[in-house]
């Protein structure tokens, strides 16, 4: 099973990742992990693509993140389900909230070491505003026009649970 989790910033991708690969026993690999180095500091674009290709290779996985210029055509074609968390802004600002007021000062495990939880004015601008602003939540629900019966959409958290019934 392969799984690619999708979505806006604060919509608990990475907890859902966490528990599917924990259900289905399979590899994980946070995208944030890949992405940056300690200090938030972001790494080399080939040296990203290749840590993430090398995992690819893996015959199971669940790969949690968007990043759109690393390998995304290769994760949605190589997915066998493709989950999409497209939650409105609250949901969102809400989510990154509490995400902050439980790891703040520490480093969650979706994130690489040296990564210290943060809060900043930027961030929680993008998770109110950018995220919605830009055409990236259009780009996201296209997905599910190119890959049909596999890309799943879900506007709540009550639709996700649904499709989880059945899925697990």
């Amino acid at each position: 099973m392969r799984i690619a989790i999708l979505g806006n910033s604060g919509s608990g991708k990475s907890t859902l990742a966490k528990r599917l690969a924990d259900r289905f026993g399979v590899p994980l690999l946070y995208l944030d992990t890949v992405n940056f180095e300690s200090g938030w500091v972001e790494r080399d674009a080939e040296e990203k693509a290749r840590d993430a290709a090398r995992f690819m290779e893996n015959e199971d996985w669940v790969i949690e993140g968007n990043y759109l210029k690393l390998l995304l055509d290769e994760r949605l074609d190589r997915a066998d389900a493709i989950i999409i968390l497209d939650y409105g802004r609250w949901v969102c600002l809400s989510g990154a909230l509490r995400r902050w007021l439980r790891y703040r000062g520490t480093v969650r495990e979706s994130m690489s070491n040296g990564c210290v939880e943060r809060l900043d004015f930027g961030f929680l601008r993008w998770v109110t505003f950018g995220q919605f602003s830009n055409g990236r939540a259009d780009m996201l629900r296209a997905i599910t026009d190119r890959y049909p019966g596999k890309a799943h959409l879900f506007r709540t958290r009550r639709e996700l649970e649904g499709f989880l019934e059945s899925f697990l």
